[in-house]
Order: structure tokens, then sequence, then C-alpha cells
């Protein structure tokens, strides 16, 4: 058997009954236990050890030392550069993220600008993926097909991107990212066809991502609601505002870009417990009808999108259809 296993059972031996905590009658021996059940969880000092010293000794004289321990642990299991969006996402989604460092650093790597998350390309999005998603482009007026492909790393945030042009010229970008253990991951440089271009992250009072600024004269600008969510990005080029984005709910709804205003419209699938894109709507003046993109899916098991249909003012436009790698 493990050894730590094996501590942690022994552990478990150590409670007192329940019965003598709540007399508070405890002898001496019943404190000798109590404070070698402690020590015991402090040599191990990880969540689950902390988590029976506070099952077994709720009333504890070490009871409030424990709990920031267990709090300590539960931080370090989730704030690494080891920790996987697959592990993080499982937590945040099934503990509500309490502890105030695994919601910042959660943040902080959604909001990077490449996460998968973020990241759209023909305005679908990658569901949160990981691994190689290769794609194939086809167009209704039988145009020149493209191909793409986009490798995310375990943390969801893109590494590579191979993009194919309506010329066939391929542009092929790397992204490189900074970590540190306050704020997690950041987007520290791009390269695009072996030119290098590198980033700067400014962060808030809160410690969440403010603005990420390129060497270029690109700066993305974010703002947060009440609730410490994402609510705008504004995207500025050479101090001129190129785009905004509005989001609810970590999904955007309202774009500007140019002059042009659109909104995004979602449908909630209840299988995957996910939005998904279904529309985009030019916001015009008057009554005069406004341009309108929509979206028709196939998704895998895991949510992902694996073909989408597009059409544009009711006439089909292209078919994108997505493999991925795991």
């Amino acid at each position: 058997m493990n050894i730590k296993i094996i501590t942690l059972l022994a552990l478990a031996g150590l409670a007192l009954t329940g019965a003598a905590q709540q007399a508070n009658t405890y002898t001496e021996e019943q404190r000798a236990i109590e404070r070698e059940a402690y020590n015991t969880a402090r040599s191990l000092n990880t969540v689950d050890s902390w988590e029976i010293f506070l099952n077994n000794y709720p009333e504890s004289f070490y009871v409030e030392q424990a709990r920031k321990m267990r709090d300590a642990a539960i931080v370090r299991r989730y704030c690494n550069d080891k920790i996987t969006l697959a592990e993080l996402t499982e937590y945040v989604d099934e503990a509500g993220a309490h502890e105030p460092r695994i919601r910042l650093f959660y943040a902080n790597l959604v909001n990077n600008p490449t996460h998968s998350y973020r990241f759209e390309h023909m305005d679908v999005g990658f569901n949160g993926c990981t691994g190689r998603v290769d794609e194939h482009i086809t167009f209704a007026d039988g145009s020149r097909a493209r191909d793409c492909y986009f490798i995310f790393n375990d943390k969801g945030l893109l590494v590579k991107a191979s993009i194919m042009g309506s010329k066939g010229n391929v542009n092929v970008s790397t992204f490189d990212y900074a970590y540190d253990n306050l704020h997690g991951f950041v987007l520290k440089s791009r390269t695009r066809n072996g030119v290098k271009n590198e980033y700067e992250a400014f962060y808030d009072n809160d410690d969440k991502l403010d603005i990420l600024s390129s060497h270029n004269g690109q700066k993305w600008v974010l703002t947060y609601n009440e609730s410490g969510n994402i609510a705008k990005v504004v995207i500025t080029s050479d101090g001129n505002n190129r785009r905004t984005l509005v989001y609810n709910d970590g999904y955007i709804i309202r774009e500007e870009t140019a002059g042009r205003v659109r909104r995004y419209l979602y449908d909630y699938d209840s299988a995957t417990f996910k939005k998904y894109l279904i529309g985009i709507n030019d916001v015009v003046e008057g009554d005069a009808p406004g341009s309108e993109r929509k979206f028709d899916y196939q998704i895998d098991s895991k949510g992902r999108v694996t073909r989408c249909d597009i059409s544009q003012d009711g006439k089909p436009e292209m078919t994108i259809t997505r493999r991925f790698s795991n």
C-alpha cells in the first residue's frame, strides 16, 4: 500500500469520538492524540490530509489554522504551471472556485486573447479544446477550398496556427506565453512567418489582466463587471479604435468595427451545457433590414463543432469541417 495512503488512514484513525468533543472532556491523552493528528496533517500538507483532520476534529483548537492550511493546499493544487485546462475547469464548474486566487488564475487564463474560448476563426469558437484541430473550408460558389490547422496546449492556449488565405497563401503563427504564480499565463510573443512581435501585460488593482500591449502598436483593453467577469474588450492599433467586443456570461453579444455594429445570437444546448453561435446580425438604423449570417452545427460528444454550415442572407456561403486529435 502507498505510504501516503497509509499515513492518511492513520490520520483518520486518530479521531476522537464525537461525544468526547461535544462534552469538551478531553483527557491529556486525547489532547495528545489530537495534537499528533494535526502534526500528521501538517507533515503531509495536502488537501486530503487537512480535510480528514477537519472532519475528525471540527472543534479542535487547531481548526482555524487547519482551514487556512487546507485552503492554501487547494490553491497550490490548482494555481500552477502544470494544471491542465480540464482539471481547472472541472474545479471551477463544480466548486465555483471559492478561493479568490483560483478565480483570478482562471479568469486571467480564459481572458487571454488567444485562448480557445476567445480565439475565433470564421466566427466559430473551439469550445475549450486542446491538441490539434484540422479545419477544411469549402465555399458554395466553388472557389478555392482552404485548409487550416490549430494547435492548443493542455491549458487551451493557442500555440500554433496555420491559416490559408483566399489566394492560397499560408500564414503560420506560433505563440509563446509567460507565467508567474500570481497571474498565471499571459501572451508573451507571436511569431508570424518568421517575424516576432512581443507583448507586455498590465494588471488592475485586483490583479486581473487589464491591458495587453504589443510592440507593433496593437493593444487589448479589458473591462470587467461587478462579478469580476469580462464585460468588454477594446482592440486598438496605433491609438485608433479598431474593434470593440461586448460580453455577457463569457460570450460575445455585440461587436463594433469601423462604424459597423453586429449583434451575436446564441442557442443553449442542454446536452453539452454550452451556448453555440447561431447568428450574427448587422444593426442598422431605421427600417432597413440588416445583413444576417446564420450557423448550423454538428457537434461531437464533447460539445465541439465538427461541421458548420454558414449562410449569408439566406444563401449558402461556406461549410467548415473540423477534425480533432483527441
